[in-house]
C-alpha cells in the first residue's frame, strides 16, 4: 500500500516537474533569447544617463566701440555662441536683451547714461551656464565746445614784409580738445588757451579755426585777414 503511495508521489513529482520545465522552455525562447540577442547588438537594455552641461558659451567678443561720443545711443555689436541668450548690461545694470542669431551674431543699440560708461555682455545657455564679454568704456559726453578768439580781429588788414606773419590767439572751455587752424594741428595748453602762428599771403586770407573734443561736439571760428606787401 505504502509502495504504491510513494510510486503515486513521485509520478506527481515528475509530472509537475515535466510542465515546471515546459513553461520554463517556452518562457526562456519567447523572452529569454530575443532579450539575449538584443543585448549583444548594444540596443536591449538602455541605459540611461544623465550628462549634465557645465560648459559656458563661447566668451562674447564686442566691436570696437568709440572712446566718447555725444549721442545717447551707441550700437554694441560682437559674436558669441549661436543661439545664446544675451544681457546687455550698461553700468552693471541690465540694460536690454537679445538672442544671438545663429551665427552668433548680435547687435544692441545701448543706452547711455551721462559719463563713463562700462559697456558688457553675458551670454547665458538653455543649461544656465554664462561667460561674460570683457567690459568697454565709453564717455558720454554732451556739453559743448566753445572756441573763442582773442586776437586778431576779423577783418584785420596787414602792410609790410614784416606783418606778413600773424598770431592766432584763442581759448577753448574744456580740457583735451583738438584746435586745428586751416587743417594744422595748434598746441592747447592745459588751461585751454593757444598761440598759433601763420603766414598769410598777398590779397585776402581765409582762417578756419575748429575745436572738437572726443566726443565729437565742436566749434568753429573763421576769420578774414587782409594783406599787402
Amino acid at each position: 500500500m505504502m509502495g504504491r503511495y510513494r510510486k503515486s508521489q513521485v509520478g506527481n513529482r515528475s509530472r509537475f516537474y515535466f510542465l515546471l520545465s515546459i513553461v520554463f522552455i517556452f518562457v526562456v525562447v519567447k523572452w529569454g533569447f530575443p532579450l539575449f540577442i538584443k543585448i549583444i547588438a548594444g540596443d536591449g537594455v538602455e541605459i540611461k544617463r544623465t550628462e549634465e552641461d557645465i560648459i559656458p558659451p563661447q566668451t562674447p567678443i564686442l566691436s570696437a566701440l568709440p572712446e566718447a561720443t555725444n549721442g545717447a545711443e551707441i550700437i554694441v555689436e560682437g559674436y558669441t555662441e549661436g543661439g545664446a541668450n544675451l544681457e546687455l548690461n550698461v553700468n552693471d545694470v541690465l540694460n536690454k536683451t537679445d538672442t544671438a542669431k545663429e551665427d552668433g551674431f548680435f547687435s544692441f543699440t545701448a543706452t547711455l547714461q551721462n559719463g563713463t560708461n562700462r559697456i558688457q555682455i553675458r551670454a547665458v545657455d538653455p543649461a544656465n551656464n554664462a561667460s561674460l564679454s570683457e567690459v568697454k568704456l565709453v564717455n558720454f559726453d554732451k556739453e559743448p565746445v566753445s572756441l573763442t578768439i582773442t586776437s586778431p580781429k576779423d577783418g584785420t588788414e596787414y602792410i609790410g614784409k614784416n606783418s606778413q606773419t600773424v598770431e592766432i590767439n584763442g581759448k577753448v572751455n574744456k580740457p583735451n580738445t583738438q584746435v586745428l587752424a586751416n587743417n594744422s594741428f595748434v598746441d592747447v595748453g592745459r588751461d585751454g588757451t593757444f598761440s598759433h602762428k601763420m603766414q598769410l599771403s598777398a590779397g585776402d586770407n581765409t582762417i578756419k579755426i575748429v575745436a572738437s573734443d572726443k566726443a565729437g561736439n565742436k566749434d568753429e571760428v573763421e576769420l578774414k585777414l587782409i594783406y599787402s606787401p
